[in-house]
């Protein structure tokens, strides 16, 4: 080739597609100028990066780029992300911003991320259902959706579902869906969310530090769950004792599970979320891995007792223990009803090969949960007893070995 040819324009479609996904969007735009076969390559980049600039003082100046790049891109043919990366508007402001997404979804992206930061009430989610065959992922980062029912019918491959930082609606809805994670979100204070998800295989529900538990409906495909609650959540002023199960029955179906809850001096009364789901005994007939932390000393200890009788094929246990939690065994859930089972009606899975106790010290509340555990019908050849530094609410794959 000639010196100073063209050697980048030279490359495949495939590669030059390939390197305008690393850049903004009104950077890839730009590329525009460079050479006539640059001209509208943009317009079929699979991966769209809209990116707030300083240059964009108001609103109004960004909706006019966002919507004439939205509008002007290729919608014969899916693309595989469009991504949103906002700084702060005003509440008024939020009909551009949905305008935006409805526009992304009409481009045939098969992941839409949205990320603010600050709160966004999403009426994109509100006043009608998202409509788009070929969205598999959404992502959700600070945004409002209060009262809004995230129906995701329309959506039939929607498999992934992520909810960072935002404020949950009345309910999510999606027969499709395999993976849902929500982390430090707040529901709602006076009624309960709901979460409708039949095909789940994987549960994170992370954080929770303000409003109710969410109904937790059977998902009878459910291969993984990690539930973490925070000291917020506000049960404990508005469950009844003849309220059905929250959570538990839910997630009964699943193989792996870790269930902890931030522990204070004081027992909480979001824990009561667990205990008194468990006056309905479910059966985890699928569950082999078992993450817990000391929530489940509550009322001296009945709680693991009633994991290990109703976990007929339990292979591995793992509870993790903070220093100085032996006041919660002498908790009894706040005057709320929990299960009393006699160890010695307590049938260990013939299938169990170890318990792993973590604790930050071996103490006296070690030595009694090591002491519950042989009684119940544990060996202690299976119980392994290991001091930990990490904190013990994490899940497993937070935590460093």
């Amino acid at each position: 080739m000639a010196r100073g040819a063209d050697w980048i324009s030279a490359l495949p479609e495939e590669t030059l597609l390939h390197v305008l996904t690393f850049l903004p969007a009104h950077e890839a735009v730009q590329t525009s100028v460079l050479a006539r076969r640059w001209r509208h390559l943009w317009r079929s980049a699979p991966r769209l990066r809209i990116v707030q600039q300083d240059k964009f003082e108001t609103i109004e100046d960004m909706d006019k780029f966002v919507s004439r790049l939205l509008l002007l891109c290729d919608h014969s043919s899916a693309h595989e992300e469009c991504q949103f990366d906002v700084k702060s508007f005003f509440t008024a402001d939020c009909k551009h911003v949905d305008l935006w997404l409805r526009q992304a979804v009409c481009c045939q992206v098969r992941s839409l991320l949205f990320h603010s930061h600050s709160l966004y009430e999403l009426s994109v989610l509100a006043d009608a259902p998202l409509i788009s065959q070929p969205l598999r992922k959404l992502s959700l980062d600070s945004v409002q959706l209060n009262d809004c029912f995230m129906d995701f019918s329309s959506c039939p491959v929607l498999e992934d579902l992520k909810m960072v930082s935002c404020s949950f609606g009345t309910k999510i809805s999606s027969k499709s869906l395999k993976r849902l994670s929500i982390r430090w979100c707040d529901f709602d204070w006076d009624t309960r969310g709901c979460i409708s998800v039949p095909g789940l295989l994987s549960l994170e529900i992370a954080d929770i530090d303000g409003g109710l538990c969410p109904l937790l409906e059977s998902m009878p495909s459910l291969a993984t769950a990690f539930i973490r609650i925070g000291s917020s959540c506000e049960d404990y002023n508005t469950m009844d004792d003849n309220d059905p199960s929250v959570i538990l029955d839910g997630i009964s179906d699943a193989a792996n599970l870790e269930l902890t809850a931030e522990a204070h001096e004081k027992f909480a009364p979001f824990r009561c979320t667990f205990i008194r789901d468990f006056r309905w005994c479910p059966t985890f007939s699928n569950l082999k891995t078992l993450l817990l932390n000391e929530w489940f000393l509550v009322a001296n200890v009945n709680m693991l007792i009633c994991f290990l009788k109703n976990s007929p094929i339990l292979e591995k246990l793992t509870l993790q223990l903070r220093k100085n939690a032996k006041h919660i065994m002498k908790a009894d859930g706040e005057g709320r009803s929990s299960p009393s089972i006699p160890r010695e009606y307590c049938s260990v899975s013939k299938h169990l090969k170890i318990v792993e106790v973590k604790c930050n010290e071996v103490d006296e509340m070690v030595h009694e949960v090591v002491k519950v555990l042989n009684s119940c019908g544990v060996r202690l050849d299976q119980i392994n007893v290991k001091q930990w530094k990490s904190p013990s609410s994490f899940f497993s794959f937070e935590q460093k070995e």
